[in-house]
């Protein structure tokens, strides 16, 4: 993973306050929330405080939503980058969409092959999320919401068209069938607190495609827009394609000796990740020694660390976790090379870890093309 600092080296002091602020804000509005569900647990559903008490607890979730904006904008010059498959970062917003109480029919079609690009995933999680959400908005009464994802080659005039280089990119399409937009709607749609209907949506703030236009910019990538009123709204965002699929080739390898003699100790407390990894490791010809804890990892690492090429270190594990071991490990080997095996999110851990001199990290699950590449970049690159 590589982490980006935008602009200045040293984050805006607007920035740094509006981070703290979000910070502090983050901490009293959890202990208001707490104190109010310890109160509503307190009294009966028939209780005429009750209600209040629920209203209050609402009101404090959209606090929440502001805060998260506030953090946005603290945090909107740093990324985060790895090498990312956006099929599998679409796959896991559309699980998690809610689509209760909605009557929109769901159609989503990914590309086939995986779709790698560099770049930061909680940000284009937070762009996908923020324009499915307002297509989900401009369907009140139901409509079709579709979702695809496809590579495409842009060239010469569409490039220059679009402020892109001529090269491969990944294009992921939003559209829906809702109220669609008039032109000088579709003008202003990313200028900041613009909203289509404040009537309908006053606690929207109408940050979100401001953010993600940004991101998406920086991403060296580029929002294309299309609307009609009465029909509905077409987003695409396209990003570069890091790297073309057939340029992931998978080698055979030999199970027992390895192929480029280097050995991987991997460390998760799950067995059957431990297995399922081991397999996919020895398949790329590499030897595998594994642990199922933190403490093992750092026995195993102590008796072999001259045999031990590279780390692959999962955060969430008892007694131990990542960053803990990761800290004990440094201690051993202060230029241990090793990868963090985590979820979508980076979390406070996970960015300490980085900053420590983590080498990267990768998404679970993880498949063979994925770990081919990551362990390729730290390893010989």
């Amino acid at each position: 993973m590589e982490h980006i600092q935008l602009k200045n080296e040293i984050p805006d002091a607007m920035e740094a306050i509006t981070g703290g602020v979000a910070h502090d804000f983050t901490i009293l509005l959890s202990e208001i929330k707490s104190r109010a569900s310890l109160m509503m647990n307190s009294v009966e559903q028939s209780d005429p405080l009750y209600q209040h008490i629920k209203e209050i607890i609402n009101s404090i979730d959209k606090g929440s939503e502001m805060v998260n904006l506030l953090r946005c904008f603290a945090k909107m010059n740093e990324y985060y980058t790895s090498s990312i498959d956006i099929n599998r970062l679409v796959r896991n917003i559309v699980e998690n969409l809610d689509m209760k109480g909605k009557k929109i029919v769901l159609d989503v079609d990914l590309d086939p092959k995986a779709l790698i690009v560099e770049a930061d995933p909680d940000k284009i999680n937070q762009v996908l999320a923020s324009i499915i959400d307002n297509a989900m908005d401009a369907m009140p009464k139901g409509g079709k919401l579709s979702i695809s994802t496809e590579s495409a080659v842009i060239l010469n005039g569409t490039a220059d068209a679009y402020g892109l280089s001529t090269g491969l990119f990944v294009k992921i399409t939003i559209i829906d069938t809702g109220i669609g937009m008039e032109k000088g709607q579709l003008e202003s749609i990313f200028k900041p607190f613009y909203s289509t209907d404040n009537n309908s949506y006053p606690t929207k703030k109408g940050l979100g495609l401001t953010f993600a236009r940004e991101i998406v910019e920086n991403h060296d990538g580029v929002i294309d827009v299309r609307s009609y009123p009465n029909t509905g709204s077409s987003f695409s965002v396209i990003l570069p394609l890091k790297q073309a699929i057939d340029d992931f080739g998978i080698p055979a390898g030999d199970e027992n000796s390895g192929l480029w003699m280097e050995s991987i100790l991997l460390v998760d407390d799950d067995k059957k990740t431990l297995k399922v990894g081991s397999k996919i490791c020895k398949s790329l010809g590499y030897s595998v020694i594994t642990a199922d804890s933190g403490k093992k990892a750092i026995s195993n690492y102590k008796k072999k660390k001259d045999r031990i090429s590279l780390v692959i270190l999962d955060m969430r594990m008892p007694e131990m976790n990542g960053l803990e071991t990761f800290i004990e490990l440094k201690k051993l080997n202060p230029d241990i090379k090793v990868l963090l095996s985590t979820g979508y999110s980076i979390d406070e851990k996970a960015q300490e870890m980085l900053k420590r001199g983590c080498k990267g990290y990768l998404l679970k699950p993880y498949n063979a093309i994925e770990l081919s590449h990551k362990l390729k970049e730290i390893l010989f690159m």
